[in-house]
């Protein structure tokens, strides 16, 4: 038997998570099962289920429009996510890997800003969200990556991600002998690189993976 890592890019994941769950928010025991879904029973054994992400924003910060402060902190979508990586944190052979987030100014999303040049509408409160950068969570990973394959600790590391920022991480383990496996989770914006420098690209399909089937 193979001893494998699952690497869980925590946005990404989440994100087509909340797809596949018709839009509903995913509990820490739909992110173990679809985990657990990367695992080839028939050659593989878990050894541990990494989660990288950072916690959401919990600051105050005045709003450019409104001219009125935002708690972060008190919204329905913090409120879940802290039951999340609270709840993640108390199952077994799950490790968080928690990033900080930046905040860096209010912003308007780019579709957004076609929308209003397109329709000549004024900007609305909605259209400005704030400007948030994840930091730290790539070293964390890397950290991780060098302690289990060159300590050989795992036979092959399974990646859910979209994102190249991964690429370097890939490469390394690869160099050390360690197996790559990319979990796309359906995602058809792949850049080349990530496939480039995968072992394997392993299919946990929609179709395999309805919300329905996810205990």
């Amino acid at each position: 038997m193979k001893t494998i890592a699952i690497m869980l890019d925590g946005g990404f994941v989440l994100r087509q998570l909340y797809k596949w769950l018709g839009k509903q928010q995913p509990t820490a025991d739909d992110v173990v099962a679809f985990a657990s879904r990367c695992v080839n029973p028939n050659e593989e054994e878990l050894f541990r289920i990494y989660f990288i992400t950072a916690r959401l924003f919990a600051v105050s910060r005045r709003h450019p429009i409104l001219q009125s402060e935002v708690d972060f902190s008190k919204t329905a979508t913090f409120a879940w996510n802290e039951q999340l990586l609270n709840d993640l944190a108390l199952k077994q052979h799950v490790a968080l890997r928690l990033g900080e987030l930046s905040f860096d100014g209010w912003k308007i999303q780019t579709r957004t800003a076609v929308d209003i040049a397109r329709s000549g509408r004024p900007i609305s409160p909605i259209d400005i969200i704030p400007d948030l950068t994840q930091k730290r969570a790539d070293v964390k990973i890397g950290l991780d990556v060098a302690w289990l394959a060159s300590k050989r600790i795992v036979d092959r590391i399974a990646l859910a991600t979209s994102d190249s920022d991964f690429v370097p991480v890939m490469k390394f383990a690869r160099r050390e002998g360690v197996q790559v496996i990319l979990v796309p989770m359906g995602a058809t914006y792949l850049k080349s690189d990530l496939r480039v420098h995968a072992d394997e690209v392993r299919d946990v399909s929609l179709a395999r993976d309805r919300p329905e089937a996810i205990p």
